[in-house]
């Protein structure tokens, strides 16, 4: 699987999502972070500093729908309902060929909403999945706040 980060082609790419019991592949994933900020304006229009405000991360996973319907199984054997689900990980981890290898680590994540789509002359049915990351995102061992 290749794959993409900040547009750049790594050699190789390894999605793993930790859960137990579960084994999901998925074909795509994406995921971003952002910390509000704002200027602080006191006299003139220059601004004095800045002021902070909420940590939000969420992200997105594209899955075949075997590997959905293998996830609805499990819901079912569990008792769970689809949005009641909670991954404590996700690992996303790459490296180019001879380099160390880099992970980003997805903690606490929950999905918010499910994407199912089927056109004619598709090869294969996907579904996407939206998430919110609840723990943030830990990228290369560094936490984002």
């Amino acid at each position: 699987m290749a794959l993409k980060v900040n547009g750049k082609n790594y050699d190789w790419g390894d999605v793993d999502v930790k859960f137990p019991g579960l084994v999901l592949q998925l074909q795509e994933i994406s995921y971003d972070d952002e910390l509000e900020m704002e200027e602080s304006y006191g006299r003139g229009s220059s601004p004095r500093g800045y002021g902070t405000g909420n940590y939000k991360a969420s992200g997105k996973v594209s899955m075949l729908r075997d590997d959905y319907d293998d996830l609805l199984a499990y819901c079912r054997a569990k008792g769970i309902a689809f949005y009641k689900i909670g991954f404590p990980s996700i690992i996303v981890s790459y490296a180019n060929e001879g380099e160390r290898t880099h992970i980003d680590e997805l903690k606490k994540v929950k999905f918010t909403k499910r994407s199912n789509k089927a056109a004619q002359g598709d090869k294969n049915l996907k579904v996407d999945i939206d998430m919110m990351i609840v723990g943030g995102i830990i990228q290369d061992g560094v936490k984002s706040i």
